[in-house]
């Protein structure tokens, strides 16, 4: 990996973290969220859109990537919804670490069977690290902390193979070309029509999809607008030319984020097995990454 593309990473797993993070205070609220990422898609989307219009030209296969990116966005926007639903019934400091095994391990998955990304064996030997975080977060003890673990945990599951899947289709879409914008302004436009769809079927058609929502909650959808668009230009600028395995397993650290600030803001519950679990999983991506 290049300093360029590493730069490009780092900086996706910042923002996406912060992104994160304000999903936690929605969730945390109980407010709505498929209205936070109709915002947050569409105003991604209209700003992504407006560069795009100023490009002098496209690659010659610019239908087939933005087939990718709208495939990719709608994939990502369900993934994203039920993210939020998730954080509901369970700790962010339960969730997080959790998804950051799961994600990393099905993408390195993809990537060696779709893409033939090379990976040695220690490498290997870091996937086979990651099997154990969940047996570090998930115990009889975990239940009586969390308002619904199991419905979590499957929605967790979902939200983590969506997001997975959404990441392996956009790193297709840009074997057809580098066009880092036209991939982010489609995919954020069908993550937009998922959201919209959602919201319809949770209110109805008309004003009644956007009368629950109150400025807090524009606020809220405009935080994570600013935080994902950056993450995710920076996180396909990345995807274009590294390899999809790499990438998203160091973007995975973005977990560290939300999991101190929620813990901090929320007093969110910790104890000496979560901590492990991190460490652990840590651990695991650093030997993922190792050459």
């Amino acid at each position: 990996m290049d300093q360029a593309t590493f730069l490009w990473t780092l900086a996706s797993t910042l923002f996406a973290g912060l992104a994160l993070f304000v999903q936690k205070i929605v969730a945390e609220e109980g407010r709505s969220s498929a209205f936070n990422g109709f915002l947050m898609y569409g105003l991604s989307g209209v700003v992504a859109i407006f560069f795009l219009v100023g490009l002098q030209e496209l690659p010659s296969q610019w239908l087939v990537i933005a087939a990718f990116g709208l495939a990719a966005g709608g994939v990502h926007g369900l993934g994203n919804f039920i993210r939020i639903e998730s954080l509901k019934y369970i700790d962010s400091v339960l969730f997080f670490p959790i998804n950051k095994m799961l994600g990393p391990l099905l993408v390195v998955i993809g990537g060696v069977i779709f893409f033939a990304d090379p990976l040695n064996v220690i490498q290997y030997v870091g996937i086979g690290l990651s099997l154990t975080v969940p047996l570090l977060l998930v115990s009889s003890v975990e239940h009586s902390r969390q308002k619904n673990l199991f419905l979590g945990l499957k929605l967790l599951v979902a939200s983590t193979v969506l997001s997975a899947g959404s990441l392996l289709l956009s790193k297709q879409g840009f074997h057809y070309g580098p066009a880092v914008l036209l991939m982010l302004g489609t995919s954020q436009i069908a993550g937009t029509c998922a959201s919209a769809a959602i919201l319809l079927k949770q209110h109805g058609a008309g004003k009644s999809m956007l009368a629950h929502a109150d400025k807090r909650d524009v606020l809220l959808g405009a935080a994570s607008a600013f935080f994902g668009l950056i993450s995710a230009y920076s996180l396909y600028q990345a995807l274009s030319v590294g390899l999809v395995s790499l990438v998203y397993v160091i973007q995975a650290h973005y977990i560290i984020i939300p999991i101190i600030l929620s813990v901090w803001w929320y007093k969110d519950h910790i104890n000496l097995r979560k901590l492990a679990a991190v460490v652990v999983s840590s651990l695991a991506i650093t030997l993922l990454y190792s050459a």
